[in-house]
């Protein structure tokens, strides 16, 4: 018998900023939930606001923000900056092989707080996490529960979750299997986890629906993460719709919002709200100001 309130979030790269906090208000105005789902960089936000630390996650981004927002730097820069001053030194990038464009080792640091005993917590609090992977070998996809994971693979099932295509390459872990992730994977998945809760909170760091983007650039990586944003937003619209019986929230951003926050009458959400690609400090703290505006418009907050 299905019952409690569950939060779905769901944000690539930098938007994920935007999720973080719209999850921390929602939690600062008395919300909790049994049940947290993630998929993308919002995954790591789901399973914070699972063991209650949704603040954490706002503050992870406020950090990325402050220190200019390495996790998102792209690798050829610290590439660049570690033959600084080495005369005669060229850094050649091989398409072929480059898994992505930006640093795992920078994820690593940003999910590292993650690597102790999330499982054990989970279960301490009684809440239950499920984040999304596709198998890379197999091409499943599978939304997998951290709950009744040890530590190590429910970290790595979490990496995995997080390493949005183009972004970062699939995650390979002790066990040598490969996971990505991403929200474009909504798309290829039934909402099976959606019948555990009588009521939803779902945080997406994607408009709603998807709004015209003339001016994405014609990378291939940016390209694609178009696709996926698209993609998830008609995925969770079909989510909703067939919620007949489910109370829902849903927050993500719009139009009119984005011009009171940037106090701009100009302002356009299609050209300036981030693709994965962007990678700026200052517009991770505008990021995270944006969120925190559209849950604090969505309603009172409470159990």
């Amino acid at each position: 018998m299905r019952g409690g309130r569950g939060l779905a979030v769901l944000a690539d790269g930098l938007q994920a900023a935007f999720a973080a906090g719209a999850v921390a208000e929602l939690a600062r105005r008395g919300r909790t939930w049994d049940v947290a789902v993630g998929a993308g960089l919002g995954a790591q936000v789901a399973v914070l606001a699972a063991l209650g630390e949704a603040s954490e996650a706002a503050r992870r981004w406020q950090r990325q923000g402050e220190h200019g927002c390495p996790l998102l730097a792209p690798l050829a820069e610290e590439v660049a900056r570690r033959l600084e001053g080495l005369q005669g030194a060229l850094a050649m990038l091989d398409p072929w092989r480059l898994p992505g464009w930006l640093d795992p080792a920078a994820l690593a640091e940003h999910l590292a707080p993650e690597a102790a005993a999330v499982p054990m917590r989970l279960r301490q609090r009684g809440a239950r996490a499920f984040v999304l992977l596709q198998e890379v070998a197999s091409g499943r996809v599978i939304w997998e529960e951290l709950t009744h994971l040890d530590a190590i693979p429910a970290l790595e099932a979490l990496t995995g979750a997080c390493t949005f295509p183009g972004g970062w390459g699939p995650h390979q872990g002790e066990t040598g299997r490969r996971h990505w992730g991403g929200v474009g994977l909504l798309a290829g998945t039934p909402p099976e986890v959606a019948g555990l809760c009588a009521a939803w909170d779902i945080v997406c760091g994607f408009p709603m629906p998807p709004v015209a983007r003339e001016w994405v650039s014609s990378s291939l990586w940016e390209q694609v993460q178009r696709r996926d944003e698209a993609l998830a937003a008609r995925a969770v619209a079909g989510w909703v719709s067939a919620m007949t019986q489910t109370e829902v929230m849903i927050i993500a951003p719009e139009a009119e919002l984005w011009r009171r926050v940037e106090k701009r009458e100009d302002a356009e959400l299609g050209v300036e709200y981030p693709l994965a690609g962007e990678r700026n400090g200052e517009l991770a703290a505008r990021l995270l100001g944006a969120g925190s505006a559209a849950a604090a418009e969505a309603g009172p907050g409470g159990p």
